[in-house]
């Protein structure tokens, strides 16, 4: 017998499990999210959970303001889960050191430039001015732009907090079921295949990341996605040995409250192979030694490795294809979807809803890509 829902998400990663509370928390009473594997498996396990936009932004745009959106909404959802689940999500402000290659000076000079004019707080630091922040950094650092309201979170804390957030509102998760296809009804979608039952529903939403292209492949709606392999590698102190987060030309640190320290990433065309590779722990290591040769003395702890879906462009795609209006697409945040998880959810559920987003979303459109 076919199973009814209100809405059915696909994927539980983070932007489907923020999918799934957004729209509980706005009373939607039959949300199924189905997942083919474990939660928070793949790119959300993959993320050190750093929420940078300053850091990561090259210029001003829709992105950077979505971005910006997202670091915000951090500072109220910490509490907010908090409360409802128990979960500490580990939301902490310890500020950015971006640093700065010699041969990138003026491009930094110019990032710190137009962040100024648009209200960001950030600070042009010297070499002496960096050590004196964090002295475990190399000498070798000439400099670096900090961003004070940059922060970071514990990314499967986040997943596991919004998923048990949106249980309790009365979502139906369904681990280890695979959607195998779509079920058309002329212009509108009535239902999924998966796990070998139909699931008939009103809407549905593809948030399946780096799979996301595969599955809408067979509605004729290709989006131009591929799967990118990033790799982490944790090393463990009895405190903290930085205070901040620090991002170089080869790699980032960051600390977190328990003593840990996370040294990533790999940026991979590797298919959908997500193994770990000597290699790559390699290249972290010598990351690592670059920005802080002390480092290396460190007790080796762990590597892992997650799939980050990208679009051709970059860019997510959030929103509806305009031919099939019960059919909507949260995918493509590639090495953003810790911090766009939440908002993208919310902004989902506003247009589910019938709700007007806060702010425009055509440069993320799902159909950008037709034709």
């Amino acid at each position: 017998m076919a199973k009814g829902a209100d809405v059915v998400i696909i994927g539980g990663g983070i932007i489907g499990v923020a999918c799934a509370y957004a729209l509980t928390r706005s009373h939607v009473k039959r949300v199924v999210l189905i997942e083919r594997g474990g939660l928070g498996r793949e790119a959300s396990r993959a993320s050190a959970g750093m929420l940078v936009p300053q850091g990561e932004a090259e210029a001003p745009g829709p992105f950077f303001d979505l971005c910006l959106a997202a670091r915000d909404r951090y500072r109220t959802l910490a509490d907010e889960l908090r409360d409802a689940t128990g979960e500490d999500i580990e939301y902490s402000r310890w500020g950015l050191l971006y640093l700065v290659d010699p041969a990138e000076h003026e491009a930094a000079k110019g990032r710190a430039a137009w962040q100024r004019a648009a209200g960001l707080r950030v600070e042009e630091l010297s070499g002496r001015d960096v050590r004196a922040l964090e002295p475990i950094l190399s000498p070798e650092i000439g400099g670096a732009l900090f961003f004070p309201d940059e922060a970071h979170v514990r990314p499967c804390t986040v997943v596991s907090a919004l998923a048990a957030a949106a249980r309790a509102g009365g979502a139906e998760i369904l681990e280890k079921v695979e959607a195998i296809d779509f079920i058309l009804d002329e212009d509108r979608l009535r239902g999924v295949n998966a796990g070998g039952k139909t699931i008939l529903a009103d809407t549905i939403v593809s948030c399946a990341g780096a799979w996301s292209g595969r599955l809408l492949d067979r509605i004729g709606h290709r989006l131009p996605m591929e799967p990118v392999r990033g790799q982490i590698v944790r090393t463990r102190f009895e405190r903290p040995p930085l205070t901040h987060l620090v991002w170089g030309p080869l790699g980032y640190f960051v600390p977190r409250l328990n003593g840990e320290v996370l040294i990533g990433t790999t940026v991979e065309q590797a298919g959908f192979a997500s193994t770990p590779t000597l290699a790559g722990v390699a290249g972290l290591c010598e990351a690592a030694r670059a920005m802080a040769p002390t480092l290396m003395t460190a007790p080796f702890d762990r590597v892992w490795a997650g799939l980050r879906p990208r679009l051709a462009d970059g860019l997510p795609a959030i929103g509806r294809f305009a031919n099939i209006p019960n059919l909507y697409v949260a995918t493509g945040h590639y090495r953003s979807g810790i911090l766009l998880g939440p908002l993208t959810g919310e902004l989902i559920a506003d247009l589910i809803l019938g709700k007007k987003p806060p702010f425009p979303l055509d440069a993320f459109s799902p159909d950008r890509f037709a034709g």
